[in-house]
């Protein structure tokens, strides 16, 4: 921003209110933050229709299973990352 463009006073850190005091603190928010970003991904996907049947009818039903079972898997992993076990149950079982 030398050359004057844009403005000079903005900072990555504008939108941060506070730090919290201690590094395990911080790790904390910031795992919370990933795992609550995992979670809505995993079930945006879950809930598209391109996680529907219709788009592996092509595949033979082995490479379908596995599929099914790594979807399935990680599901259930951003589920657990969540702290929703009752959810978790759901994809492992």
């Amino acid at each position: 921003m030398g050359s004057g463009e844009g403005n000079p006073h903005f900072s990555v850190f504008d939108g941060v209110k506070t730090f919290p005091l201690t590094p395990e603190a911080l790790m904390a928010d910031i795992n919370t933050a990933i795992t609550n970003l995992e979670y809505a991904r995993a079930t945006a996907f879950l809930d598209s229709p391109s996680s529907s049947l219709s788009r592996n009818k092509s595949l033979d039903s082995s490479e379908y299973d596995a599929r099914l079972a790594d979807e399935a898997y990680k599901a259930g992993c951003a589920a657990l990352a969540a702290v929703i076990a009752t959810h978790a149950c759901k994809y492992f079982t």
